[in-house]
């Protein structure tokens, strides 16, 4: 295991060995075929990308207003629409839980109910001592 990096493996000098000849083999240098390809292959893009460009030049894309901007600063529809299920899924529990969930008065008081609650139902310590002793 202590073989795999040994530091005679990382020598400089050998490296270089490897660059100089793989620059020297004759194998390696491109045929004058491949390179006439890839020429006419880049001169055809470029044709083209000039004459996508010159057409988009002529045709601006319309912007979609204050809606769209919006739209896309919220992070597109998948976003949007994420946002508009856990709104639908908050009024969903809201609305079919009833009074269950609602510890508050405002809660109550808009399902037509009052909450009544006294300190002597919390603690009995604040009951009213009338000097009655219990036996």
């Amino acid at each position: 295991m202590a073989d795999k990096f040994d530091d005679d493996m990382f020598d400089d000098a050998a490296l270089e060995d490897l660059f100089a000849s793989a620059k020297s083999d004759a194998r390696m240098d491109p045929s004058a075929e491949l390179l006439a390809r890839v020429l006419e292959s880049a001169e055809t893009l470029q044709a083209e990308q000039r004459g996508a460009q010159q057409s988009a030049d002529v045709a601006p894309r319309a912007e979609g207003g204050l809606f769209h901007a919006v739209l896309q600063a919220l992070g597109g529809w998948p976003s949007v629409s994420g946002v508009a299920i856990a709104g639908a899924a908050g009024v969903w529990i809201g609305v079919s839980s009833g009074t269950a969930l609602m510890q508050n008065t405002l809660g109550l008081d808009l399902y037509g109910q009052s909450a009544q609650t006294y300190l002597s139902d919390l603690d009995v310590s604040y009951a009213l001592s009338l000097g009655v002793e219990e036996e």
